[in-house]
């Protein structure tokens, strides 16, 4: 089993990084707030605090999601193979004891496809990004105790018309099991794990033991 996890702002290292930053545009902020403050001078000051805001509102963020993570605790997902060709099917267990009494209003499990684009607009760049649900798994919500153990096992395949892995400079193509928890009124818990597909199809066995496309 193997798992492979990516880089989002409201996953662990996500996290990390928004606190860090918000912690760090904060104390940017306040070489501007402080002066002002102690010369009082309003525009100063109202300047130094409209400056704050972003800082502050990611600090916010990150430990709102941080609780949510801490609520929930962390599930362990295993992954029977994350380097796969177009049209194989994988194996996927979500495994997980609630170390609290949590509600949950759903739990879901998603096999992902998304595409980046990055466009040139004039001297503007955008990026869009487009994510299809190929699979899709949803457990029920409802109120966790402590110690509740769950434990739920899935087969996934890549699409047998799907398009492998693609990392370019302006295009992105990628596969993930997406991890889903849902805790009311807070940020919803969301793990991802990438998958790598090759540009080969799946060898299969006929009836006869033959190997073919």
């Amino acid at each position: 089993m193997q798992k492979s996890q990516t880089f989002r702002l409201n996953s662990r290292n996500g996290i990390l990084f928004l606190a860090f930053f918000g912690a760090f545009w904060t104390l940017c902020s306040l070489t501007s707030f402080v002066p002002g403050l102690l010369s009082q001078e309003p525009l100063a000051i109202l300047f130094g605090c409209l400056f704050m805001v972003p800082g502050l509102l990611m600090l916010g963020y990150a430990s709102s999601v941080y609780y949510s993570r801490a609520r929930l605790g962390r599930p362990e997902v295993l992954i029977s193979n994350t380097t796969l060709c177009v049209g194989e099917t994988f194996s996927l267990t979500l495994m997980h004891t609630f170390k609290r009494d949590v509600q949950l209003d759903k739990i879901q499990v998603q096999l992902v496809f998304r595409e980046t684009a990055t466009y040139q607009q004039g001297t503007d760049t955008r990026t869009v990004t487009h994510n299809e649900v190929v699979e899709h798994y949803e457990l029920p919500g409802g109120h966790y105790r402590a110690g509740h153990s769950l434990q739920e096992a899935y087969t996934m395949q890549i699409p047998a018309d799907g398009m492998h892995t693609l990392n370019v400079r302006r295009n992105q193509l990628q596969w993930f099991v997406r991890v889903e928890a849902a805790v009311p009124k807070l940020p919803d818990y969301v793990d991802e794990y990438e998958l790598t597909v090759l540009p080969e199809l799946a060898v299969k066995e006929d009836s006869h033991g033959k190997s073919r496309l």
